[in-house]
């Protein structure tokens, strides 16, 4: 045990990732986790962390027995004086982080915020005063605030009140695969990946692939995303003309989604509401054509016309003539796919996201020892 000093250059301290679902099913949070986790894992300089999980996967009634094993994980680090590293988003996940926030207060430990909600602010108005008060409470009890994008830091600093130099922006990250594989010129394959719901626009998407600009033209496409509402979206499909060129395969694991990106030509995301769509970063690490929305923070992502071809949410025809342009013009997909692998490599590799993401650790760990001088906090040397 050796005494904490933020600016002796000692490594950082344990680090607690709070992270709802996991790797495996905590969707794009659980997948910018398991990359973190995959660098750090790889560096012999990297920090010590474990993973938990105050959610679980399978039915909702069971995260209350999840949430106090969290807690008990936490109290069971406590001694060492961990650093807690909470990943939040709206509904139900902010319920479960206040209660892990106000736990870590309780103990008197250093706390950090990444926020990960596609309309943070939409969810915060709509909560009765009292309740906005306690998610007011949790961000400004953070020793540090993490968000995607400029939207998201004007929500946590405006309408959650958190000071602005404890609010830093920090955008997702994936790895960079190996040189792209040549992709065949025919069919040309549309891959849409993500959460199978109206908010992602995968009915819009089924309607634009059945508009006549693109039933001319050489394409398959692969819907590729699990749900509730699976069902809907696969009876929408089968009453359309171009069913049999479309395949739903549902939730896919890791491998299968570098699979399924190694085989595609464009990325689509036609949503209505996001945060930092993995998906789209992952598509512009493979050199995919991105065909998406400009919601969230993937409005400061992608350069319209360079990095890919922009749509406006609920445009059933600028979706279907962007994708048809893509698909028709190789040259075009070509260049917005190289494009889009240097966007990519300017701001968006996991392997430089830990070394971006340590000194906003670092200035949570400052903002707590001025605080509380007192604390010490485990470290290695």
């Amino acid at each position: 045990m050796t005494e904490f000093s933020p600016d002796s250059g000692a490594r950082l301290p344990r680090i607690l990732i709070v992270t709802a679902g996991g790797l495996e099913h905590g969707g794009g949070i659980g997948r910018m986790v398991g990359y973190l986790a995959d660098e750090w894992g790889r560096d012999p300089a990297g920090p010590e962390f474990d993973i938990l999980d105050p959610r679980g996967p399978g039915a909702l009634r069971l995260w209350p027995r999840r949430l106090l094993s969290t807690l008990w994980a936490i109290q069971s680090h406590a001694p060492q004086m961990p650093l807690v590293y909470i990943h939040v988003a709206g509904r139900g996940s902010t319920l479960r982080k206040f209660l892990v926030a106000a736990f870590c207060r309780l103990r008197d430990m250093p706390m950090v915020l990444h926020l990960h909600d596609y309309d943070y602010e939409r969810f915060c108005r709509s909560l009765p005063a009292p309740l906005l008060a306690a998610v007011r409470w949790m961000f400004r009890a953070a020793d540090q605030v993490i968000v995607l994008g400029e939207n998201a830091r004007a929500t946590v600093t405006d309408l959650l009140g958190v000071p602005a130099e404890r609010v830093s922006v920090l955008p997702n990250a994936v790895p960079e695969p190996p040189s792209p594989p040549a992709r065949a010129l025919s069919p040309v394959h549309i891959l849409f990946l993500g959460q199978l719901s109206e908010r992602k626009g995968v009915h819009d998407l089924i309607n634009a692939l059945d508009q006549p600009t693109m039933r001319g033209l050489s394409w398959r496409a692969t819907i590729a995303g699990g749900g509730p509402h699976q069902a809907i979206f696969e009876r929408q499909l089968a009453a359309t003309a171009i069913a049999g060129r479309v395949s739903m395969p549902g939730w896919v694991d890791r491998p299968a989604i570098v699979d399924l990106l190694n085989g595609a030509d464009i990325l689509v995301l036609p949503s209505y509401a996001e945060g930092m769509a993995m998906s789209v970063l992952e598509g512009m690490a493979h050199g995919l054509c991105i065909v998406c929305t400009a919601v969230g923070a993937l409005g400061e992502v992608i350069e319209a016309d360079r990095s890919g071809l922009l749509v406006e949410p609920g445009s059933v025809q600028q979706l279907s003539d962007a994708l048809a342009r893509a698909v028709a013009d190789e040259g075009l997909r070509g260049r917005l796919g190289t494009g889009a692998r240097e966007r990519f490599r300017s701001g968006f590799d996991a392997r430089r996201y830990p070394a971006r993401l340590a000194p906003m650790l670092m200035m949570a760990l400052r903002h707590y020892a001025g605080k509380r001088p007192q604390p010490k906090l485990a470290v290695r040397h």
